[in-house]
This record gives structure tokens, sequence and C-alpha cells, in this order.
């Protein structure tokens, strides 16, 4: 049984990424998984929009290969089913599970032909909808794991995917600076507002909040209300909840 506690505090003290991945390989191998993939799933309108970040250990190297090279992670449905999930999911749940389209099913096909073993899906949540997903695989068959085991290894997780957000912010480019103003229409707009309704609730003419939202678009770098609010979730700019 790994401890929680000593490998939070190494997570928490990590100032690049190969301790925080051997910290969590060593972590999760003690807890009876030698075999764990991360993804790196950043949200839509982020700067690195689409550049899904993939690393394993323990895996066989023509599927980890596969996987990648093949950008398999596209079709993959193992983080999508996770992510609807309160608690990690088994591997054999997922692949059992109907409604799957036929890239999906042609995976999990795939996937059970490659004699990977059964194993638990876990996602992890992060700023911004910074999303994370890990596989962690049991090597063979499947080892039932209580509910507590399974909260430990999910509270692993999301502990290495936030702290793995913290290191990577300096690599992003720094979003752009709107004003308090800018930044509450662009609010508005997300929620589906037009202009001459956020013009109401603000108080402002329709002409202003035209010429604000031009503005936005400007330093968003677009031309349209639904990219802007897009990006503007997507950088952190504004908040993808209702106050």
């Amino acid at each position: 049984m790994g401890d929680l506690e000593n490998f939070l505090k190494d997570v928490g003290a990590a100032t690049w990424s190969e301790p925080l991945w051997t910290g969590l390989i060593e972590f999760c191998s003690q807890m009876g998984f030698p075999m764990v993939a991360y993804h790196h799933l950043p949200p839509m309108g982020a700067t690195d929009e689409g550049r899904v970040r993939v690393v394993s250990h323990g895996y066989p190297g023509d599927w980890t290969e596969k996987y990648i090279r093949s950008k398999l992670f596209r079709i993959d449905p193992m983080p999508a089913v996770a992510f609807r999930q309160e608690m990690p999911v088994y591997w054999s749940e997922v692949i059992n599970e109907r409604g799957h389209g036929d890239k999906e099913r042609a995976f999990l096909a795939n996937l059970s032909q490659a004699g990977l073993g059964d194993g638990l899906a876990i996602p992890a949540f992060g700023p911004g909808g910074r999303n994370g997903y890990f596989g962690l695989g049991f090597g063979g068959a499947r080892i039932e794991t209580g509910r507590g085991t399974r909260t430990i290894l999910q509270c692993a997780c999301q502990a290495a995917h936030q702290r793995y957000c913290i290191l990577m912010r300096e690599s992003l480019p720094v979003p752009p600076a709107l004003s308090q103003r800018e930044i509450e229409i662009l609010e508005w707009v997300a929620r589906g507002k037009s202009n001459t309704v956020i013009a109401d609730i603000l108080g402002l003419s329709s002409h202003t909040v035209d010429a604000y939202l031009r503005r936005v678009f400007v330093k968003l770098g677009t031309t349209d209300r639904i990219t802007a609010a897009i990006r503007g979730l997507g950088m952190g700019v504004i908040r993808g909840y209702v106050t």
C-alpha cells in the first residue's frame, strides 16, 4: 500500500515534471499498478488547444508507439467514460458498456487483443477545464479494489495533475489582458446574450457594447462571438460559471 501523505508532500515539492512522474509511477506500483498512463487535455480555446500530451510507463512499447503515432487517444472512449463517473471505473466495464460508436468499438477490440489486462480509468480536473486522464493497469487480470483504495488513487492522480498544470503554466503564452468591463461583457456573450440585451443589463448603449466587443476580438485574435467566448474560457480569462 502506497503512502499517500508522503506522496502528496513530494507532489507539492516537485519543481519539474520528471520527479513528479517518477513519483507517481512508484506510488502506483506500490498500490498494485505497474502500468501508468497520463493524458494532459488542454481545453478548447486554450493557447495549446489540441496538443494532447500522452506519457506512459509499463505498457508494451509497440502498443504505446502505435497509440501515440496514430493518435488513438482521439477515439479511445476510456477518458470520456471516466469523466462521466463519480469513481474510477474498470477498463473491462468500459469495454462492456453499450453505446460506443464504430471507431470506439474497433479501438476497444484492439485493446482487448493487445492483452494489456484490466485496469482503472481515472479522471482528473484542472483549472479552466484543463483536465487529465490516468489509465492505471494491473498488468493482468482484474483485481478487485475497494472504494477506499480507488479514492486514494483518485486523490493521488488529481494531485499529480494539478501540480503538472502549475509547472507547465510557465511554458504557455500569457493570456491577453482584458479590462474588467471587457471581461464582464465577454462573460455575458458566453451566456448567449446579444449586444442589445447586454447593453440593457449593464446600462450601456449597444454601440458601446459593440466597441468593447471589437476590442475583445482583437485581443483574442478572432472575429466572431463564439470563438471569443471559447477562447476566453479556455485561457481562463473569464469564468466558466454563473455568479
